[in-house]
């Protein structure tokens, strides 16, 4: 493993133990980048990203697809900061659109060349969102020219996160919510405080105002009087 601090640290997951092998070996001949964990299961996963401090995440999309890819919400929660790109050769546009919704910075065609991977691993190191697959011609574009600007917003919250505030602001209580969603209230109320640490609001009144910026919940201003 290389030292410093200018290295790009990566997690990589894949069900398959040579293909972790593989990928891993290259990317460790990549200049300035390093696998620090690879693990082959979403359990795995999971736990790996609370013990290292990863920059990047490289996942196959098997990884994550068993629940809904519930893991990336989950990986989100324990690592912020963290810049996932996932794997497949699977390239529908709603699934590529959900994997963003789900705040993903890159999605790579397992068809790539090995230099696109290097290529993904540093734009998703820099912020950049992107897909790269298998159509001609094969090259990487810009994320929001493919998935949409609505899939794009600065929207860092999962699926599940997103069902909640949008309820939370349109004035159901935590139990309401927890009744309708099936789970637990202390579910909810940990959601809530979640979802208002990574929106930077204290009050309802902040989760409103960013439930309408969002595009879950229509202004007051924007529905027209009665005629």
């Amino acid at each position: 493993m290389k030292r410093s601090e200018d290295i790009t640290r990566i997690l990589l997951a894949d069900e398959h133990l040579l293909v972790r092998s593989a990928i891993s070996s290259l990317i460790e001949t990549f200049d300035k980048m390093t696998v620090v964990a690879e693990v082959g299961s979403e359990q795995q996963l999971i736990k790996e990203a609370a013990r290292y401090p990863i920059d990047v995440a490289l996942i196959d999309a098997a990884v994550i697809s068993s629940k809904g890819l519930e893991s990336l919400g989950k990986l989100r929660n324990i690592c912020p900061d963290i810049r996932v790109i996932v794997l497949s050769t699977y390239s529908s546009d709603t699934f590529i659109r959900r994997l963003f919704e789900e705040g993903v910075y890159g999605f790579l065609h397992k068809n790539a060349h090995v230099n696109d991977l290097k290529i993904a691993i540093q734009k998703a190191a820099l912020g950049e969102r992107f897909v790269f697959t298998a159509l001609e011609p094969e090259e990487f574009v810009d994320a929001a020219s493919v998935v949409g600007a609505a899939s794009m917003h600065e929207n860092p919250l999962t699926t599940r996160q997103r069902e909640v505030l949008t309820l939370v602001a349109s004035g159901f209580r935590s139990k309401a919510i927890a009744d309708q969603l099936n789970v637990s209230i202390k579910t909810i109320e940990t959601h809530r405080a979640d979802i208002m640490r990574r929106l930077g609001v204290r009050h309802t009144a902040g989760l409103v105002h960013e439930a309408i910026r969002l595009g879950l919940l229509v202004s007051p201003q924007d529905i027209d009087e009665p005629r």
